[in-house]
Order: C-alpha cells, then structure tokens, then sequence
C-alpha cells in the first residue's frame, strides 16, 4: 500500500487494508477481517491476505494499492509472511519481531551500498 499521509494511528492503518480489501471482495468488513492473516504499519504498509487468484487483478486496481504478491514471492515454507499476525479480526500487539528480517535485509543492503559507493570513490570513478 502507499505510506500513509500525516501519522494515522496504527488501528487507522489497518482499517483502511481491511476497507480496502472489503471493497475488492465486494463483501463486508468482517469479510475482510476474516480473509487478513497479517498488517504491516510501522517500517512498510501492507497486508496478507487469503482471496482467489482471480481478485489480485481486482485489489491491484484500487486506490493506494501499490502491488500485489502471491505468498510464494515470500517464504511460504515456513508461512513467516512478515508483518504482525492478524487473527479474529485483530493485529496482534506490536512487537518489533515481526520487522527483524526486514530490517536486517535493509541494513544488509545499505552496507553493500555504502561500501560500493566508498570503493568507487577510491579508484576515482
């Protein structure tokens, strides 16, 4: 999803990924409230979902929707999708767990970066 504008409270974030999922659906809030598995709203905004193949061409096409994953993009071997688990309706408490990869991903691409970018310097280029 894009970032949100201004700093909405996190149950704001996640009630806009289930209204947003509820309008692909065609369908309820609880609807949607059933179909999330995980909500994403502190590093990036995003959510899981269970829905048919089919609807992804639906969700892509909605307002502040940026893309559109099958779990297989991620690790669907060890159902570790990210984010904080979503259940009955309700994200988890906040725990910084849920990020750790995704932020040593960041770091780790940050470092190769800076070191691409301080060797380039050495030899001039």
């Amino acid at each position: 999803m894009e970032p949100p504008k201004g700093y909405p409270l996190r149950d704001e974030i996640i009630d806009v990924y289930i209204q947003t999922l509820a309008m692909a659906l065609g369908s309820s809030v609880e609807a949607a409230k059933e179909s999330i598995y995980s909500v994403s709203t502190k590093y990036y905004y995003a959510f899981g979902c269970r829905v048919p193949e089919k609807l992804t061409c639906k969700i892509r096409s909605l307002p502040n929707v940026r893309w559109v994953l099958p779990d297989s993009y991620l690790n669907a071997n060890e159902n570790d999708y990210g984010g904080e688990p979503f259940v009955d309706g309700k994200a988890v408490p906040y725990e910084e767990k849920y990020h750790a990869v995704w932020l040593w991903d960041q770091n780790e691409v940050r470092h190769k970066n800076q070191k691409h970018f301080s060797n380039g310097r050495k030899k001039g280029k």
